[in-house]
C-alpha cells in the first residue's frame, strides 16, 4: 500500500475507535502519533523517504533489512511502542498518543496484509505470511484508498454533523 493509503486507514481506525469511546477527533499530537505509527513500518522500503536521504544508511539497511520483513512485524511493533512509550513519559504526553502510535502501526500491517506479497506477522517466530490481493498502486488500492475517505466522511459526520453543515456553508460559491 502507499504512504496515504495507509494514513488515511489508520485514521478510519481510530476515528471508528474515537467515535464509540467519544476520544476526541481533532487532537493534533495523538493524530501525528497515529500517522507516523502507520508510516513507520515502511522505514525498511528502500524508495522511503528518510532513507534516501542518507547514503551510508540506505546502503548498509539493504544488506540487513529487507521490505516486508521483520519491521512489519508484531515484535516491531511491540519495541516501537515502547521506544514511543518511553519518549512519552519523557515529555508528559499522554498515553492516547502511544495507543494510537501502536494502532497506526497494527493498521499499517492490516494493510500490508491485503497486499500479495502480504507481511509474516510473527516474526521471527513464524515465517507464515497473511497476504491478499490488493497491488500497491493499483486500481484496487485507489478504490480502498476511496472508500476509506468516504467511510471516515461518514464518522465524522455520524459524531460531528454540524460541521458539515458549516462546511457546505463555506463551500457555496
Amino acid at each position: 500500500m502507499m504512504g496515504t493509503t495507509h494514513a488515511v486507514f489508520a485514521l478510519l481506525c481510530y476515528y471508528i475507535i474515537a467515535y464509540f469511546m467519544k476520544l476526541p477527533f481533532d487532537a493534533p499530537a495523538v493524530l501525528t502519533f497515529l500517522i507516523i505509527g502507520s508510516l513507520l513500518p515502511d522505514i525498511d522500503h528502500p524508495r522511503m523517504f528518510l532513507i534516501q536521504q542518507n547514503y551510508l544508511f540506505k546502503r548498509r539497511a539493504r544488506r540487513f533489512i529487507k521490505h516486508r520483513g521483520i519491521v512489519h512485524s508484531l515484535l516491531a511493533a511491540l519495541v516501537a511502542t515502547t521506544i514511543v512509550w518511553v519518549i512519552a513519559r519523557l515529555y508528559n504526553l499522554e498515553m492516547l498518543t502511544v495507543e494510537c502510535f501502536l494502532l497506526g502501526f497494527i493498521s499499517h500491517l492490516a494493510a500490508d496484509s491485503l497486499n500479495p506479497t502480504g507481511i509474516m506477522w510473527l516474526q521471527p517466530f513464524s515465517k507464515k505470511k497473511i497476504r491478499n490481493g490488493i497491488r500497491t498502486g493499483s486500481a484496487t488500492e485507489k478504490a480502498f484508498f476511496t472508500l476509506v475517505v468516504v467511510a471516515i466522511c461518514a464518522v465524522l459526520y455520524t459524531a460531528h454533523p454540524e460541521a458539515f453543515s458549516s462546511l457546505l456553508k463555506n463551500l457555496q460559491f
